[in-house]
Parts: structure tokens; C-alpha cells; sequence
């Protein structure tokens, strides 16, 4: 009866995976539609994206290593203008990479990895947005990861995770727990290897994202955005899985992914230099 109940289950299991597989198959969006380029050079080298979930078509970004200052950008998703400047406080940029947005118990949070100190902060979303501000009450937690990284994403939870860049070796992917927010001391995560994946460069992958429902995951890397449907809720498991190739703006440096409020289409930020403005791109689900 025992051998019979484990069969069966397996054969479960496998069909789950199936599905699966077939879903991740059948997804597909639009090549890159470029909204338009930041014309405000309060932003010259942007590095991750994310889109608010408290304010209707707001998205977030920030500048990496090269401008090393605490702000977050609030810009408008239909034209790629700044709103206006969130200074989080108490906070510092020695190199902040990714920027996602998720819950914190019932609110919905900013969260922003740091890869030079090996924190992540997080800052309650503002109730107004039009207005320059200072987002006070900023948490941080040091992390105990001894390597780079370059992508963050919060899953439906409030659970973050992290993946291991800068390396021609196997990539670790963390996850830092919401219940670990409340340690004062430096903390462990939970890892496991990231599977092999074509074409990355040692500096993969650039910035990470996971749906609003938490249904789905986007990794971005210098070639292509990589797709996972999230399985029983578990990001860690998932992706192992069957995984789906997207369209990316590979004509330029992108450092941010996001999806938009509703889950549906996702963005992409190119970083900028100082001679060329960021440029945001949208592609559609069909």
C-alpha cells in the first residue's frame, strides 16, 4: 500500500511539473516598446526598477555606485519623468543595485540591497508621492553573504531574495526571511544554487523581480530575461524548474526589470551614462 501511495504520488508530481512546463511554454510578450528617455540627469546611472503598488502609475529607481547618495526616484510610468526624490534616511549608498517593492505586514514597502555592505533596507511606500520627502523609520538588516549581487525580489510574503553575480561559478540564490527582519544581528540565509543557465556573463544577473500575486518570477541578464511560473509558493523550488526566455533591450546596459502593478507586461530601465539619459521600455503580454 505504501510502495502504491508513493507511486501515485510521484506520478502526481510529475504531471504538476508537466503543467508546469506547458505554462512556462506558452508565455509570450511583445519586443520592446521605448516609452521614453529621462530627460532629468538626477538619474544618469540607473540600476533596478519597481513599480508601486500604493500609487497608480509610479515606478522607483535609483542611481548605482557611480552616485552613491540615499535617494530613490519616484518617475512616471508613461513618460519616464521624475515625480520626485525620496531621501531614505537612515540610510547609505555604497553600491545599491536593486530595488523592489513588497509587503511588510499589511503595508506595502521600498526594499533596496546594498551588495557593498550586504544589506537590505526597507522603508514603508510614502501616502503621497508629489513632493520631495524624506522617508524616515528606514530598517536594514546585515546580511551574511560573502559575495556580490546585483538582483533583489520579495515574493508575496515579504520573504527577499538575492542571487549571486560576478562569478563564473555556480550562483547561490538567498532568501532572507520576513520573520528574520527583527534581528539585530548579522543574518543567515537560506540558499541554494541557482541552475545552470545559457549565456551569462560573470556580471549575471542584473536586477530580478516577482509578480504582485507572486505567480511569477523575471531574471534579467545581459541577453535575455528569463521567466518561471512559481510553484506551490516557493521561489526556491521553482526555479529549478522549466524556465521561459524573454525579449530584452540587449542593444543597451539594463540594470532593472520590473513588472508593472497588475502583473500583466514588465518594464526594463537602461542605465545611462553621462553623455546618454536612462530609456524606459515596456513590453506587452499578448
Amino acid at each position: 500500500m505504501f510502495v502504491q501511495a508513493r507511486t501515485v504520488l510521484n506520478i502526481l508530481f510529475q504531471f504538476i511539473l508537466l503543467v508546469h512546463g506547458l505554462e512556462c511554454r506558452g508565455v509570450s510578450f511583445e519586443d520592446e516598446r521605448r516609452i521614453a528617455n529621462m530627460q532629468d540627469h538626477r538619474v544618469t546611472y540607473a540600476a533596478g526598477l519597481a513599480a508601486s503598488r500604493k500609487h497608480r502609475g509610479v515606478l522607483y529607481t535609483h542611481n548605482d555606485l557611480y552616485r552613491q547618495e540615499p535617494f530613490v526616484y519616484a518617475i512616471n510610468e508613461s513618460n519616464a519623468a521624475i515625480i520626485s526624490t525620496l531621501r531614505l534616511f537612515p540610510a547609505e549608498n555604497q553600491n545599491w543595485e536593486d530595488i523592489a517593492v513588497g509587503p511588510c505586514g499589511d503595508k506595502s514597502c521600498i526594499y533596496i540591497g546594498d551588495s557593498t555592505q550586504h544589506k537590505i533596507y526597507r522603508v514603508e511606500e510614502p501616502d503621497y508621492i508629489y513632493t520631495d520627502q524624506i522617508l524616515a523609520d528606514v530598517s536594514a538588516v546585515k546580511i551574511n553573504w560573502n559575495y556580490t549581487f546585483a538582483s533583489l525580489m520579495v515574493d508575496r510574503h515579504g520573504n527577499v531574495f538575492i542571487v549571486q553575480s560576478h562569478t563564473n561559478d555556480n550562483r547561490l540564490i538567498g532568501r532572507l526571511a520576513v520573520s528574520q527582519w527583527n534581528s539585530t544581528h548579522t543574518v543567515n540565509l537560506v540558499t541554494t544554487n541557482l541552475p545552470h543557465l545559457p549565456r551569462m556573463r560573470d556580471s549575471d544577473p542584473k536586477s530580478a523581480d516577482i509578480s504582485p500575486d507572486g505567480a511569477e518570477l523575471l531574471l534579467l541578464t545581459h541577453h535575455t530575461a528569463f521567466y518561471w511560473k512559481i510553484l506551490e509558493d516557493s521561489v526556491l523550488t521553482s526555479i529549478k524548474h522549466q524556465y521561459t526566455e524573454l525579449p530584452t533591450k540587449t542593444s543597451k546596459l539594463v540594470k532593472g526589470i520590473a513588472w508593472d502593478a497588475q502583473g500583466r507586461n514588465y518594464y526594463e530601465l537602461s542605465v545611462g551614462d553621462n553623455t546618454t539619459t536612462p530609456s524606459l521600455y515596456i513590453y506587452h503580454r499578448l
